[in-house]
């Protein structure tokens, strides 16, 4: 999509989005949970059928979940599981001690899930906006990108590499040198020598040598 036609799409989703909550937050009543919340803790409340707690004493409880215990502690909102804490919902062992215990479920609830919290988020909402061939014509420039102007010299070709990424060798690391016998370069831009004699020397020197023989006997022939 156009970015302009982009804008408008998500302007209308979020206008459409906030309208709803905002007419739905009129309408909740003091300590009401959102849906949300309400659905979580019916979730949880067919969860602890399967829990058994068991008072301790100074308000503790300890709820055995199959072959698990978590101590649970109401007046700091806190369980073992660790769910209760991190969600602000009680979890399925704190709603087994709440049952118990003839308690509301919804005492319990962190407040961002209540009525209260859910007004002040969506306190107002987002105005209808008429379009843009009805808005007002203002005398003002029109916008123009900024000009370009080209650099000197010859445009770079290669890209430029980040000071962390390794540089391109010059060479590939397989060239291996004829006279060190190492890689990474040939033996004309070698630096290290090399053994004065080699195979190729040996081989030279032996060339030379069995055709020098014959030549020196023709010539002392000759002489003779």
């Amino acid at each position: 999509m156009p970015v302009f036609s982009l804008l408008e799409a998500i302007r209308k989703w979020c206008m459409e989005r906030v309208g709803a909550r905002f007419d739905m937050a009129i309408d909740m009543e003091d300590g009401q949970l959102t849906e949300y919340a309400k659905k979580d803790v019916d979730e949880r409340t067919g969860e602890f059928r399967f829990c058994y707690a068991t008072a301790c004493g100074g308000g503790e409880f300890e709820v055995r979940d199959a072959h698990v215990n978590f101590p649970i502690r109401l007046s700091t909102i806190r369980c073992g599981c660790g769910k209760w804490q991190i969600s602000g919902i009680p979890c399925k062992h704190a709603l087994r001690v709440i049952y118990d215990q003839r308690l509301n479920p919804i005492d319990f609830v962190s407040p961002f899930f209540k009525s209260v919290a859910y007004k002040l988020t969506y306190a107002d909402h987002i105005h209808p906006m008429s379009d843009p061939t009805q808005w007002p014509n203002f005398s003002l420039p029109t916008i123009q990108p900024p000009v370009i102007k080209r650099q000197a010299g010859r445009p770079a070709k290669k890209r430029k590499r980040g000071p962390n990424e390794p540089r391109k060798g010059k060479r590939n690391s397989n060239v291996k040198c004829g006279k060190c016998r190492e890689f990474g370069h040939n033996s004309r831009t070698c630096k290290n020598g090399g053994p004065s004699t080699g195979p190729s020397t040996s081989a030279a020197a032996g060339a030379s040598t069995s055709q020098g023989g014959p030549r020196g006997r023709k010539r002392a022939n000759t002489a003779t």
